[in-house]
C-alpha cells in the first residue's frame, strides 16, 4: 500500500516540475541597461534579451539559434559547438577543474523590491559575487533546477566557476558579480509559473544564416 501511495505521489508530482515559466529580470552590464525575458517550456528554452535579440534554446539536445532582429541574421549552434566554443572560453579565463566556491551567509537582510532578503558573497579567482535570497519564494526549487539547466545544457563556461543556482536556500532576487573587473547586476522583476504557447517558439522568417566562426579543431565550418 505504501509503495502505491509513493508511485501516485510521484505521478501527480511530475508535471510541476516541468511546469512552465515566465521569468523577467533587469540587467545592467558594460553600462548598458537591459530586459531579458525567460520563458521555459519543457526542453524549451526562449530567452528574449531586449528588443534586439532572441535565443531559443533545447536543453535535451544542448542546441541554440541566435536571432539577432535589426540584422536579420540567426546563428546556429549545435552541441558540438557549443562544447566546443565553451572549452575556448573556459581556458581563456583560466578555468579547470576547481570546484566551484560555495557562497556564504552574510547575516545581513535588505529590502528588495517587494521581497526580504539575506545576502550571501562569493569569491572565486575570477572575481566576486553579491546575492540577495528570498527563502520564502513560491516553488524557489523548481526555478533553481530549471535555471541550472539551462546553464548546465549550454555548456556555460563560467559553470564550472560559478555557484549552482541550488547552492541557495531560496531564489536569488537580485545579484552583483565583478568578473574579470566588470561590473553587472540582474534583478528579478517577476517569476510566474504561466502556460507557455508553442507559438513562441516557432522561427521568425525571413532570417539568413550567419556560419560562426571556425574554431579549433574545424568546428563552426
Amino acid at each position: 500500500m505504501k509503495t502505491a501511495l509513493a508511485i501516485a505521489a510521484l505521478i501527480a508530482l511530475a508535471p510541476s516540475l516541468r511546469a512552465d515559466w515566465v521569468i523577467i529580470q533587469n540587467t545592467k552590464a558594460l553600462g548598458k541597461d537591459s530586459q531579458m525575458t525567460i520563458k521555459v517550456k519543457g526542453d524549451h528554452i526562449r530567452n528574449e534579451i531586449g528588443q534586439k535579440m532572441t535565443v531559443f534554446m533545447d536543453v535535451s539536445k544542448g542546441t541554440s539559434k541566435m536571432f539577432m532582429h535589426e540584422q536579420k541574421m540567426v546563428m546556429k549552434m549545435n552541441a558540438d559547438s557549443i562544447k566546443a566554443a565553451a572549452g575556448l572560453a573556459n581556458k581563456f579565463l583560466g578555468g579547470g577543474n576547481d570546484t566551484p566556491a560555495k557562497p556564504k551567509a552574510t547575516g545581513e537582510k535588505v529590502k528588495v523590491g517587494e521581497w526580504e532578503t539575506e545576502v550571501y558573497t562569493w569569491e572565486s579567482k575570477m572575481g566576486s559575487g553579491k546575492f540577495y535570497v528570498v527563502k520564502s519564494f513560491p516553488k524557489f526549487e523548481e526555478l533553481s533546477q530549471a535555471m541550472d539547466r539551462i546553464t548546465k545544457s549550454m555548456s556555460n563556461p563560467m559553470s564550472a566557476m560559478f555557484p549552482s543556482y541550488h547552492d541557495f536556500p531560496g531564489m536569488i532576487v537580485k545579484s552583483e558579480m565583478t568578473m574579470m573587473g566588470q561590473l553587472s547586476s540582474t534583478e528579478l522583476v517577476s517569476a510566474k509559473e504561466e502556460p507557455v504557447a508553442d507559438a513562441d517558439f516557432v522561427e521568425p522568417e525571413g532570417y539568413q544564416e550567419m556560419k560562426m566562426p571556425t574554431l579549433p579543431g574545424g568546428l563552426g565550418k
